[in-house]
């Protein structure tokens, strides 16, 4: 298919935060990306004394989502998914609402 490429990156990721996940963008749309696949907590990272997380769980998507226009990139959020044993695959807050056991 002359429409999709899939390379190679070798660009390992370094825990920075939003900020990490907006170069990201920008290396991949230097090599011709129009979209990017944000996960949830990319590039979060703990601290190392306390243990509690730096950056809120989805402060990568919406710092992606605040910066896309202007990047020229899409974001795309990726869901956090959980497999339940009543339902199979459904969204975290999905099965939290229904009580489903993950």
């Amino acid at each position: 298919n002359d429409r999709t490429r899939w390379e190679y990156l070798p660009y390992s990721m370094h825990m920075a935060g939003p900020r990490e996940a907006i170069q990201h963008m920008l290396i991949r749309k230097n090599f011709g990306c129009t979209h990017f696949i944000i996960g949830r907590d990319m590039a979060g990272s703990k601290s190392s004394v306390t243990g509690e997380d730096y950056y809120g769980a989805y402060d990568a998507q919406d710092f992606a989502k605040e910066k896309g226009a202007e990047l020229g990139v899409t974001p795309v959020p990726s869901l956090n998914l959980v497999y339940t044993e009543e339902e199979g695959y459904v969204t975290a807050d999905e099965a939290k609402e229904k009580g489903l056991s993950e």
